[in-house]
């Protein structure tokens, strides 16, 4: 008897599994929280440089004299816009002349830009208040020749996920999943409260670290126990179900922060609401499946017991001793990449991995440069819904490849489609581009759910795990160098900023579906096990006719090609 065989007996989905799983979805939630909360928390509002003399300067104009003194001390770009980072510096007659004119209504002599005016970098900002009242960056200047500080904390970010990754998913093999997800959720309550009162930079960025690698980490450790407490017959839906409740976490998210516009209140409300795992360690069983694999049996049977019990079902006291637990060899990296086959489908999807990801986050970190930043931010989660919704339905119907190809070059194409959006009418035209920008999260959301399958079916037992976690890696890194994308968009004023960010997530992801041509078909097929199972799937065999001694004789020769099922 196999452990899947006892899930078959005491009920795949029962009240138990149902009830324990619908606990380990609200951590989904709280991960949704914090994937994606550095878009608000180091957001950057429209600035421009402070006037020095002037005390009550702000980022709106207050009235005519305000307005003159601004046009005389900001220059202004090809578009008409402020510029965010010089300023004219005058002679001091100007300064006084100009402040004469605006408190006594003297009017001055020469108050123009003259041969006495010098161009010079800021040293002080004031910002718009419509949107936020106080961001990180806001409040800490991060802006001009410290903008890249911004970038570079959310590639920390990031690659804390990536790390977390690595941290959890070796300690929920050592030490178990249930205390691996605890302790992770429990260093993310701790970090998210303390972040809030971060007073610089570089302790912001460790904190931040820290939420990445605790916050994605623990997220491993629930999806995997959630799958383990369910029969295999349930699992393709409580695997993308919990996926759902984390775009439930994206837009609770933006409502908090659209309420609050303060970075700091907002880190504290989402912190808070994480306090709702507190509970779990009482409620939620450690996998009874692991477990068994560290020779656990009598906790094993005991919550085996009561699953039964809860579910109205019975089982056996001693049915975990009838286990069959069969040791298998495990593969190394090296397998992996040895044959060219496997070599290059590995390449192709981790490209994939990559492109998927960094499109999924830079599009959604892009939201603000595009218009409304709040509508933008919620239509973005509001449309993962939909998107993974879309995926289980279409799984088993298009099949794997098609459904991913599709839904990369469309989402790409919608992406590289705003340039034409943006460049021909920018104002006019905004909803249009908005539109666009979510039908490419929509892809993406909708993609990422079958790479993850896709990956699983394509490589053989022995190193799917292997396959699986280097993907994740080439996607980490794509959702760490997207904020660079974005930053380089702001940086470059006018349309062409705008646009350039969608243009590069789309070409990418056009570029990753194209390459699953080259990709078998994996729907309705067994499994690899073996590595030369790996390398043979989705070949062909050939019937080869032969003349032998000058009669036409037919013979049946299993000849290996390299020629896919969709392209003989």
């Amino acid at each position: 008897m196999k452990f899947d065989d006892i899930l078959k007996d005491v009920g795949e989905f029962g009240k138990y599994q149902k009830f324990v799983y619908f606990l380990l979805c609200i951590p989904s939630f709280a991960c949704g929280l914090f994937m994606m909360h550095l878009v608000f928390v180091m957001e950057t509002p429209n600035y421009r440089c402070k006037l020095a003399d002037y005390p009550d300067d702000t980022y709106d104009i207050q009235n005519n004299e305000h307005q003159r003194l601004v046009d005389l001390s900001i220059p202004r770009d090809s578009e008409g816009s402020y510029s965010k980072c010089d300023f004219y510096s005058h002679a001091s007659n100007f300064n006084v002349s100009a402040l004469l004119y605006i408190y006594n209504g003297t009017e001055p002599q020469n108050l123009t830009i003259g041969a006495n005016a010098t161009l010079q970098p800021c040293s002080e900002w004031v910002y718009d208040k419509s949107i936020f009242k106080e961001t990180f960056t806001s409040e800490h200047n991060l802006v001009c020749d410290d903008a890249i500080l911004v970038s570079h904390s959310r590639m920390v970010f990031y690659f804390g996920v990536l790390v977390g990754d690595v941290v959890f998913g070796w300690s929920s093999d050592r030490v178990g999943r249930k205390i691996s997800m605890y302790i992770g959720f429990l260093l993310l309550i701790v970090s998210a409260f303390a972040v809030s009162w971060a007073p610089e930079i570089i302790s912001f960025t460790i904190l931040e670290f820290i939420i990445g690698a605790t916050n994605h980490g623990a997220f491993l450790c629930t999806n995997v126990l959630g799958q383990e407490l369910v029969g295999p017959s349930k699992r393709k839906y409580t695997g993308t179900i919990q996926h759902m409740f984390f775009s439930f976490g994206l837009v609770y998210q933006t409502l908090v922060y659209y309420l609050s516009r303060d970075w700091q209140i907002s880190c504290v409300v989402l912190a808070a609401s994480c306090l709702i795992i507190i509970p779990h360690w009482w409620l939620v069983p450690e996998s009874p499946r692991w477990l068994i694999s560290q020779g656990r049996h009598e906790e094993a049977n005991a919550i085996l017991q009561k699953i039964a019990k809860v579910n109205g079902t019975k089982l056996s006291p001693g049915i975990v001793k009838n286990l069959i637990i069969k040791e298998e060899k495990t593969g190394s990296l090296m397998d992996l990449l040895k044959s060219k086959t496997m070599c290059l489908r590995a390449a192709i999807l981790s490209f994939n991995w990559l492109a998927v990801c960094m499109t999924y986050y830079g599009v959604t970190l892009n939201a603000g440069n595009i218009g409304n930043f709040y509508l933008n931010f919620f239509l973005m989660g509001l449309v993962e819904f939909p998107g993974i919704l879309c995926a289980i339905f279409l799984l088993d119907r298009i099949g794997r490849k098609k459904l991913h190809l599709i839904f990369m070059v469309g989402g790409g194409v919608a992406c590289l489609c705003t340039i034409f959006t943006v460049t021909f009418a920018r104002e006019t035209l905004q909803p249009l581009t908005v539109a666009l920008a979510v039908i490419g999260k929509f892809a993406a959301a909708t993609a990422f759910v079958v790479v993850f399958i896709f990956t699983v079916e394509l490589f053989p037992t022995v190193i799917r795990n292997i396959a699986l976690g280097t993907g994740s890696c080439f996607a980490r890194i794509g959702s760490m160098i997207a904020p660079y994308f974005v930053t380089l968009g702001m940086s470059i004023e006018g349309s062409l900023g705008e646009a350039l960010p969608l243009v590069i997530f789309g070409a990418a992801s056009v570029a990753a579906g194209i390459m699953c041509l080259y990709l078998p078909e994996t729907l309705n097929q067994k499994l690899p096990e073996t590595i030369e199972d790996g390398i043979n799937f989705g070949r062909v065999r050939k019937v080869v006719v032969e003349e032998i001694n000058g009669k036409e004789e037919t013979e049946r020769h299993l000849v290996e090609e390299s020629i896919e099922n969709d392209q003989l």
